[in-house]
């Protein structure tokens, strides 16, 4: 009896003794340690015990953690990857967590690099394979390969033919799915164009943007589309003004430009009314002979 009692004594000392050690050395760590250091899928779930889609919330939480987290210190965020494949991998069928994470991996305050694409990309695919009927998995994956990867790399690079080849399929198979919006057929005939790739650039980042509910990436996403529509309008604006000149060059350019907007262009063939105004002009010059 007394010795089951020194030995139940003796393992409680130790006990408390590694409690106190590994409470010190966890002290240690960096204060991201939490979300840095995550199980495999394999022990995860062991660790769940069953309840995969619970794990995945969880995980999913922490990602949203060491999102912030990173953001708050300049942090470079090569875990959020690790952590959002993980999450799906406990729950494949968390559908919003494949767009809503494609979002965090791209606009995360810092400059968009390639490999942050590519991750958000390989996501994507994921979801696409889980979701094949869902038409914004392969519309996101296209705007990344046909808008912000080439324009990245540069238009030398020798992979952007193949990824503009594979974004082109991925906003085909887009327009032929189930609630697919009716603005998108005649925006994937239009992609190549520059007013294309800025209307796809803007429609992605709308739908970015319903898909997070971080704050801080929809102030990115925000920021980004408010470029985007200034750019726009002013094209547009030098579009107009390049047409009103065309319009008064080809009107009547001696005129009030008022009246050339007016009367447009002249339209009447084989009447050289520059060369009458001249011939008429000259004979008025002309003194006349008594």
């Amino acid at each position: 009896m007394i010795g089951a009692a020194l030995a139940a004594t003796v393992a409680l000392a130790l006990t408390v003794f590694g409690l106190r050690a590994a409470r010190a050395l966890r002290a240690t760590w960096p204060r991201e340690m939490d979300t840095l250091v995550l199980p495999p899928p394999s022990a995860l779930r062991v660790l769940s015990l069953g309840h995969g889609e619970t794990a995945a919330d969880l995980l999913a939480a922490r990602a949203n953690v060491y999102f912030g987290a990173q953001l708050g210190n300049q942090g470079e965020g090569r875990a959020l990857e690790r952590a959002l494949n993980l999450a799906v991998e406990m729950d494949p069928r968390f559908h919003r967590l494949y767009l809503r994470g494609a979002a965090m991996l791209v606009y995360d305050g810092r400059a968009i690099n390639v490999d942050t694409l590519l991750a958000a990309n390989r996501l994507l695919e994921r979801g696409a394979q889980v979701f094949p009927a869902d038409w914004e998995l392969p519309f996101q994956m296209g705007f990344n390969l046909l808008f912000e990867l080439p324009k990245l790399v540069g238009e030398d690079d020798a992979r952007v033919a193949e990824w503009r080849q594979r974004g082109v399929e991925s906003l085909r198979q887009a327009t032929l799915l189930d609630g697919a919006p009716p603005w998108l057929p005649s925006l994937a005939a239009r992609m190549l164009t520059r007013q294309g790739g800025e209307e796809l650039a803007i429609r992605h980042l709308e739908r970015s943007y319903a898909a997070t509910s971080n704050p801080i990436t929809r102030a990115e996403i925000a920021r980004k589309l408010s470029e985007l529509h200034g750019r726009r309008q002013a094209d547009e604006l030098r579009q107009g003004a390049a047409a009103l000149e065309k319009l008064v060059s080809e009107g009547y350019p001696y005129a009030p430009e008022a009246l050339s907007v007016i009367l447009g262009a002249r339209h009447q063939a084989g009447v050289d009314l520059d060369g009458l105004l001249k011939a008429a002009a000259s004979n008025a010059q002309t003194p006349h002979e008594p």
